[in-house]
């Protein structure tokens, strides 16, 4: 497995184009910030000339892809031992291999979303009845309040370290990467909503967390209606992710599955 080179940055976004639900965060990145920089580095594994295995490292994390059901596991765990990430996210039958061979990790597994519908819909009923709560863009000088927000949530504790995510926050802001809704109430932000990743065509849609004495007041409403309306607008599919049974459940009866999904998170982070 090699480090990928600039040159190499068009033949490894056309091969995860091809299957873009099941690796959005990495070719969004890469699509965003190419294959080095200052957060993030890119490896690749070829077999006669043909691109089979791609690894990122964002931040604290790595995205695993191949387009195989059986992957060279030992590739990948070189990397690991270089960049010990507090997680590692990939398709879920590619979890399952580097389950068995990762110590110190715990899996977590569930699926992949096209929100675009419902997005939609709760935009008539926001419009049909609008939340009396204002929505706002979240700046960069947020991000430090939006990630406490975020990681008093578990779905979001067991993943992030506070500090890192409110770095990955402001990094997104900062590079128009991604984007944060919030509403605020005597100056504190009580509701959020986001994009963690976007490029053309396609979002992530993620973090959306209301202070439970806010829930019920039309924030979740006004939140999604938001946002989806902003990025329909634009003409991207936003896309989500969904672990929990009951999450996946949900889901499953109002969006698109488009995929399964894995992930492995160091033991001790919630």
């Amino acid at each position: 497995m090699r480090r990928a080179i600039q040159q190499d940055q068009r033949a490894i976004l056309e091969y995860l184009k091809a299957a873009v639900a099941e690796c959005i965060y990495m070719y969004i990145d890469i699509l965003n910030y190419g294959v080095a920089s200052e957060n993030m580095a890119v490896w690749l594994h070829e077999q006669d000339g043909q691109i089979e295995l791609v690894v990122m490292k964002y931040f604290d994390s790595l995205q695993v892809y191949s387009h195989k059901r059986s992957i060279d596991v030992v590739q990948v765990m070189s990397i690991l031992q270089e960049y010990p990430v507090t997680m590692i996210s990939a398709r879920r039958d590619i979890i399952e291999q580097l389950e068995e061979v990762c110590s110190g990790y715990s899996a977590f597994y569930g699926a992949v979303f096209d929100v675009s519908r419902l997005r939609r819909a709760f935009r008539v009923m926001n419009e049909a009845k609008p939340c009396k709560l204002e929505v706002t863009e979240a700046v960069e000088e947020d991000a430090a309040e939006i990630a406490k927000l975020l990681c008093s949530d578990d779905t979001f504790r067991i993943n992030y370290m506070e500090d890192d995510l409110a770095r990955q926050l402001a990094d997104r802001i900062r590079t128009h990467t991604g984007r944060s809704v919030i509403i605020r109430v005597d100056g504190r932000i009580v509701a959020h909503d986001a994009t963690f990743a976007e490029a053309e065509g396609v979002a992530v849609v993620s973090g959306l967390v209301i202070m439970p004495e806010y829930r019920g007041l039309g924030c979740y409403e006004a939140l999604v209606s938001h946002l989806g309306k902003q990025l329909m607008e634009e003409g991207k599919t936003p896309y989500a992710f969904a672990i929990s049974d009951k999450t996946v459940r949900y889901h499953r009866a109002v969006y698109t599955e488009c995929g399964e999904y894995g992930k492995l998170v160091k033991t001790g982070q919630e």
